[in-house]
């Protein structure tokens, strides 16, 4: 007995090698098949129309327009890109907005601070940034970027916006970015005082003022690598001029192809205001902009000139030399006259 005992541990001792042998071998397959997934292009039809995208919809596909391709789904390129920066305020509403149409006008992938760790910047066609914000990630080698989509919104509009995101988020609400303003989640207007009233606010125009000097100083010499957007150009009447923008700065950037122009429109439609069509030729109903402001978001007049200090010291700063810029300032500006004063 002891003889084959001492005969059976070699045995047991081989068995436990091939079983972690095979275990090796077979986490290092999923992991190729893992790869494979997240960097292959879909098959042979990259692009889709809109029909087959409308199931369980109410539309038909006479409601679609004639050409609107939109991809099946994004993925990371197999070949290298030069990946543009997306850098937004954080809560502001339209980074989401901005990534998911150049995820439609080229079917690559974007990439932000939550997949970042798993996805490949470099072959990506975004990557989501609010740096230098507080817990922004920071890439610390972007020489193969392509550049930067600044996109800038009302210092006031994207407070609020942010506050009444962080509200959401604190008492477990869904935000709709896409929704019109008035089917916006609003944090209450007693929550908006306490929260105007103490540091916050005139912490966040700091840190508005400090995000815009950021990425204007990143590209003074290479005015070029940067587009500006703005959140109320972009999601107003004339948005579909903003998009065709993204369109053609995407297409300049290596190893990026964008969709047929003739499709930018219904994207807009799509991605922007949740729909499929415009109003059959009519001027397009669509609000100049998602404003956030209403009379239950009131300033104090202290306020309203702390926010056109800093509007004005950003427009001394970069507006000489900058004049689309400037009438961006500008315009933000002026519409602090429309605020709600208490």
């Amino acid at each position: 007995m002891m003889t084959n005992q001492a005969a059976a541990k070699p045995m047991t001792s081989k068995r436990v090698v091939v079983l972690q042998v095979a275990a090796a071998l077979a986490l290092s397959a999923y992991c190729l098949l893992h790869y494979a997934w997240l960097t292959e292009s879909p098959p042979e039809q990259k692009w889709t129309d809109s029909a087959s995208l409308i199931r369980g919809r109410s539309l038909s596909a006479v409601d679609l327009p004639p050409r609107c391709f939109i991809p099946r789904e994004y993925r990371l390129s197999k070949q290298p890109t030069s990946p543009t920066y997306l850098a937004s305020f954080h809560g502001g509403g339209g980074g989401k907005v901005v990534s998911n149409l150049a995820q439609a006008l080229t079917g690559i992938a974007a990439t932000n601070q939550v997949n970042y760790a798993r996805r490949r910047i470099d072959h990506s066609v975004l990557f989501e940034s609010h740096y230098p914000l507080d817990g922004a990630i920071k890439v610390e080698d972007d020489a193969n970027f392509r550049g930067a989509i600044l996109l800038l919104r009302n210092p006031i509009d994207a407070i609020i916006s942010s506050f009444d995101a962080f509200f959401a988020l604190q008492y477990h609400y869904l935000i709709d970015l896409r929704a019109p303003a008035e089917e916006q989640f609003r944090a209450p207007a007693e929550d908006w005082i306490r929260y105007r009233d103490s540091a916050q606010f005139a912490a966040q125009v700091k840190l508005y003022e400090k995000f815009v000097i950021h990425w204007m100083n990143k590209y003074k010499k290479n005015r070029e690598d940067l587009l500006l957007i703005t959140y109320e150009g972009l999601t107003g009447r004339r948005g579909e001029i903003f998009t065709k923008q993204i369109a053609n700065y995407l297409d300049k950037s290596e190893g990026i192809n964008v969709i047929d122009p003739d499709s930018i429109p219904c994207i807009w439609e799509k991605f922007v205001h949740d729909k499929w069509y415009p109003n059959n030729g009519d001027e397009s109903t669509a609000t100049i902009s998602f404003q956030e402001r209403a009379d239950d978001r009131p300033l104090t007049q202290d306020q309203l000139r702390v926010v056109s200090r800093m509007l004005q010291s950003l427009d001394e700063r970069f507006g000489r030399r900058d004049e689309q810029f400037s009438t961006i300032m500008n315009s933000y500006m002026n519409s602090l006259y429309d605020s709600a004063i208490v």
